[in-house]
């Protein structure tokens, strides 16, 4: 099976947020947010399996500032660990107008065929120290989820 880099499987995707987004509280529901970084996330996962992939788990998601209606935010997504036929991917979501950091999350996917079975992805490869420190981050993950 080949190896890919991180670089291969990133995605972007910018938003502008509606009023259709917002809360009773006016910001941006937390829900919303989940559900598009799923989305962002699962075409980082897909580009890299080259293939239908599930979402099997969230973890770590965390938000750090709100947005409102007319904010324009670009989600970050890149698969940066891989299993047999596991794709863990980071997301993170920046208001593109002043830079702060909205919210990010990790997100498993499992690579599937017509069948729906499970089936094989290529491994990742780390090339940047950004990168190897992503990697190092999502194994600690992996661990944690594994002893649970």
């Amino acid at each position: 099976m080949m190896h890919a880099s991180i670089q291969h499987s990133e995605f972007y995707h910018a938003y502008k947020v509606t009023t259709a987004d917002l809360n009773r509280y006016g910001i941006m529901h937390g829900g919303r947010l989940l559900t598009l970084c799923d989305e962002v996330g699962y075409i980082a996962a897909r580009k890299h399996a080259d293939g239908d992939c599930l979402t099997r788990a969230v973890h770590q998601a965390q938000f750090h500032h709100a947005v409102q209606a007319g904010d324009e935010i670009t989600f970050h997504a890149r698969v940066g660990l891989t299993g047999h036929s596991s794709l863990w991917v980071f997301v993170e979501i920046i208001n593109t107008k002043d830079g702060r950091h909205i919210m990010d999350a990790v997100f498993v996917y499992v690579a599937i065929d017509e069948s729906l079975h499970v089936r094989q992805v290529p491994a990742i490869h780390a090339e940047t120290d950004e990168e190897k420190q992503l990697q190092s981050r999502l194994k600690r993950i992996r661990e944690a989820f594994s002893r649970v």
